[in-house]
C-alpha cells in the first residue's frame, strides 16, 4: 500500500487528499496516509526537498471570498494547471475540473438567458475538448508515473426520463400532423384524449420497453406547475393527481425523483410532501450553477443530483465521466450528495445541435466505445420522445441504445447503486 503524507493546515491538505481519494475510487485502490513525510512514498509539502508538485498560487485562491478561477487566467496554451517552475501540477488540474472551478467565475457574458453557465464560456469549447475525459487522462499519467497499480471498472449507464409535460400532445402533436397533412395521426391523438389515455401519458410503454432491455430507470418529476423564473414552464400535471401512477413505478422497480423546478420551494418541502418520491434530484431545463446551488443541494436531504451538463453539447461538462461527491472550497470537505454529471440529453441532439436523428444513436454508441472504462453515461430520454407524432423516429434511436446495452452486457445502475460506488470515505471533523 503506497504510504503518502500531505502537509496539514495549508491550502492544499485537503483539496489534495480528496483528489487522491477520488483516484482511489478510479483504480479501486487504497492508499496509507501517514504524518511522517520522511516515511512516505509521495509527499505534498512545499518545505519538502522530495515533494511532489504544489501550484501554491492556485490553491491560495480557493479560500478567498470571489476566488479568481478563470480557465484564461488558469490555462495558457493548454488544459493544465502548472506551477511557477512550469511543472505540471495534475492533481491541482484534475481538482479544477472535477469541481468545475472555472464557473465559480462566470460573469454576466458567461450565462445564458435562463442563468446558465454557457458552452461558449468554457475551456471545453475553447479548446474543442467537451468529447475528452481528460480527468481519466490525468489519472492514467499520474498513476503510470508514480507506478500506481489498480483496476478500471467497465462504464456503465444511467437511464433517466424527465416528466416535463403529460397532456402536452393534443397541441403539440396536433399541430404537427395539421402542419405534415397527416388527418390519421390527428384521429389517433383525438381519440387518446377522449378515451383519457394521452399520447404523452407514455409511463407504462417506457416500463415495458426498458423492462425487455433489463434497464431499471429514473423518472424525474415536476411538483410544480405553471411558469416560473425566466417565464419557464414547468408541469402541465398536478402532481397530486398522478400518485396512483407513481406507486404504480415504484412497484415495478423503477425510481421516482425529483425534477426541481423554477419555483422558489424547498426540497425539503417537496420531500416531506410526497413521500413516494426518492431523494434523487434533476433541475428543470438544467437550469443551476454549481457555485450556487450544490451548498444548496448538500443543505437538503438530496442524495444525489444529475443535472452537471451542457444543454448545447453532449459530453463531459467537468472533463469526467465519473460520478463523484464535489468539493465544497468553502467548508475544505465533500458536498453532502453524489453527482453522475448528464453526458446526452435527446433535445440536446435536437433542438440545439440539430443532429440528424438517424445520427443520435451511433453517436452516443461511438462515445462508449471511445470511453469504455470508468464511465457513468447518464442518459436522458424525454417521455415525450417515445411518442410517433412530432417526435417521432426517436423511439427507435433509443431502442438501439437499449439493444447496445442488453447485447454487450453493460450495466444500468439506478441512483442508489451510484452512490454507493461513489460516495468518499472522508474523516469526520
Amino acid at each position: 500500500m503506497l504510504k503518502i503524507h500531505i502537509r496539514k493546515n495549508t491550502s492544499y491538505h485537503y483539496p489534495v487528499f480528496y483528489t487522491l481519494l477520488l483516484i482511489e475510487k478510479n483504480r479501486s485502490i487504497k492508499f496509507s496516509f501517514i504524518d511522517s513525510a520522511d516515511d512516505a512514498d509521495l509527499v505534498w509539502d512545499h518545505e519538502h526537498p522530495s515533494s511532489e508538485v504544489i501550484n501554491l498560487d492556485f490553491y491560495g485562491k480557493l479560500s478567498k471570498e470571489n476566488p479568481e478561477l478563470s480557465h484564461k487566467q488558469l490555462f495558457k496554451d493548454e488544459q493544465l494547471i502548472r506551477d511557477s517552475k512550469n511543472r505540471k501540477d495534475l492533481i491541482a488540474s484534475i481538482f479544477y475540473m472535477v469541481n468545475c472551478l472555472q464557473e465559480y467565475s462566470a460573469g454576466e457574458n458567461d450565462l445564458d438567458a435562463f442563468g446558465r453557465f454557457r458552452y461558449e464560456s468554457s475551456y471545453q469549447k475553447r479548446f474543442s475538448s467537451i468529447e475528452k475525459n481528460l480527468v481519466e487522462q490525468y489519472m492514467d499519467e499520474f498513476c503510470e508515473e508514480k507506478g500506481i497499480p489498480g483496476e478500471k471498472k467497465p462504464s456503465a449507464f444511467f437511464v433517466s426520463h424527465d416528466i416535463d409535460s403529460i397532456y402536452g400532445s393534443l397541441m403539440q402533436d396536433g399541430n404537427w400532423a395539421i402542419k405534415n397533412l397527416k388527418p390519421a395521426a390527428m384521429l389517433a391523438i383525438l381519440a387518446g384524449e377522449i378515451s383519457r389515455r394521452p399520447h404523452w401519458k407514455n409511463m407504462d410503454r417506457i416500463m415495458r420497453i426498458n423492462s425487455e432491455y433489463d434497464v431499471k430507470s429514473t423518472f424525474f418529476w415536476l411538483v410544480n406547475k405553471g411558469k416560473g423564473k425566466h417565464n419557464i414552464r414547468n408541469a402541465d400535471y398536478t402532481f397530486q393527481k398522478e400518485q396512483t401512477l407513481l406507486q404504480k413505478i415504484r412497484k415495478k422497480g423503477f425510481v421516482n425523483a425529483i425534477h426541481k423546478s423554477s419555483m422558489e420551494m424547498s426540497f425539503d418541502e417537496k420531500l416531506a410532501r410526497w413521500k413516494i418520491i426518492e431523494p434523487y434530484n434533476r433541475y428543470h431545463f438544467l437550469k443551476f450553477l454549481p457555485p450556487k446551488h450544490w451548498p444548496i443541494l448538500s443543505a437538503s436531504p438530496i442524495t444525489f443530483d444529475s443535472s452537471l451538463g451542457f444543454a448545447e453539447h453532449y459530453g463531459f461538462r467537468n472533463s469526467y465521466g465519473g460520478a463523484f461527491q464535489p468539493f465544497d472550497i468553502r467548508k475544505n470537505k465533500p458536498l453532502n450528495f453524489v453527482e453522475a454529471p448528464l453526458t446526452f440529453m435527446d433535445t440536446t441532439f435536437r433542438n440545439y445541435m440539430k443532429i440528424e436523428r438517424e445520427k443520435t444513436a451511433n453517436i452516443i454508441i461511438d462515445f462508449y466505445e471511445a470511453n469504455p472504462h470508468n464511465c457513468i453515461f447518464s442518459l436522458l430520454w424525454h417521455n415525450t420522445y417515445f411518442t410517433d407524432y412530432k417526435y417521432g423516429g426517436y423511439l427507435a434511436q433509443y431502442k438501439k441504445i437499449l439493444s447496445f446495452i442488453y447485447e454487450n452486457k453493460i450495466k444500468s445502475l439506478t441512483p442508489a447503486e451510484i452512490i454507493a460506488e461513489a460516495r468518499l470515505s472522508w474523516p469526520v471533523g
